[in-house]
């Protein structure tokens, strides 16, 4: 049964709300408990290293980092404890209190988000809050409010959550990888993980993201480059193009700039879905070699997943192909 443009608007608008009246409430909650939070903290240091994965939007950030939260002995932040951003310490231990181990089943998600209540959370509110990424302004000009960051209270929040598992951690941080420099420096033992995927899928998954989640090609969807003002007013394929060609270039500066270089590691897509362990043991190695941490296999990783091409997307891939080159992808 079909239904009309306006009874769609109308569910939309009320789904809309319900989804903004739970966030009002979630805001609140959280901030009636900072003060309780603080009053865990202990004036520590963070002890392990933290795992920090990044890469472009619809590249496989997701999986990868389900696969070291779930395969490797680490903690993590999982859905239930991410409705805790502003009390995060609370959040981890209401959440072991009430999952009580609670198995993960499979290696899903959607969209970046996953569904499991045991399973691996972005921890967006989190990282918005501290690194103040509350507008695409404010993403844009990362380095420019880097001095209002409240770089101290950050570190100690990440060591106490540290704490809780004793043991290291695995975020996937995208907003953190706009002051990749300044948390390397700020934690001391950190390893980026920048996944990269091949550029034309990448196009049509944030092609299909965009068509997902708003019916219009031309709506901006997930996180922005520096340069975003560069494309925001070209058609959908320049704007699509635009976002990988200008965060590929983002990500590799910033990566090269990390001292050791040792502490970026780049991880291929067809490798995540066509070896995994063999990602896990290399990622395992290079904290090894830098900060002497064996993290054990907590259990064995998938033999291999899926790995997308979108093979029936060719004409499609062919205009995308076409602008990047123009980029100098």
């Amino acid at each position: 049964m079909s239904i009309s443009h306006e009874e769609l608007n109308r569910k939309r608008s009320e789904a809309y709300r319900k989804s903004a009246d739970q966030e009002n409430f979630l805001y609140r909650f959280n901030e009636s408990l900072v003060e309780f939070e603080r009053q865990q903290y202990r004036q520590i240091e963070p002890e392990y290293p933290f795992l920090f994965v990044i890469g472009l939007p619809r590249s496989g950030t997701t999986l990868l980092s389900q696969l070291i939260a779930h395969c490797l002995d680490v903690g993590f932040i999982n859905n239930l404890a991410a409705r805790f951003w502003r009390a995060p310490v609370t959040g981890i231990r209401f959440a072991r209190s009430v999952l009580d181990e609670e198995p993960f089943k499979a290696f899903q998600s959607h969209y970046g988000a996953t569904e499991e209540r045991a399973d691996i959370h972005e921890f967006g509110y989190f990282w918005r809050h501290w690194l103040k990424k509350d507008s695409f302004e404010n993403i844009k000009n990362a380095r420019e409010i880097e001095p209002k960051i409240d770089w101290q209270g950050l570190r100690l929040a990440l060591a106490n959550m540290q704490r809780q598992f004793g043991r290291p951690m695995v975020f996937k941080n995208i907003f953190g990888s706009y002051h990749m420099s300044q948390l390397d420096n700020l934690l001391k033992q950190t390893l980026w993980i920048y996944i990269e995927r091949d550029p034309l899928d990448t196009a049509i998954s944030i092609l299909r993201a965009r068509q997902k989640y708003y019916d219009d090609p031309s709506t901006w969807w997930s996180y922005v480059p520096p340069e975003y003002e560069k494309i925001i007013d070209k058609d959908y394929r320049h704007q699509i193009a635009g976002q990988i060609h200008y965060l590929k270039q983002f990500f590799h500066r910033e990566l090269d700039n990390l001292d050791p270089a040792g502490r970026g590691l780049t991880v291929h897509y067809q490798d995540l879905a066509q070896s995994p362990n063999r990602v896990l043991n290399t990622i395992r190695k290079r904290v090894q070699s830098l900060y002497g941490h064996d993290i054990r296999v907590s259990q064995p990783a998938p033999e291999q997943f899926e790995y997308r091409r979108y093979e029936n997307s060719k004409q499609e891939k062919q205009k995308f192909k076409e602008i990047l080159e123009r980029f100098g992808e």
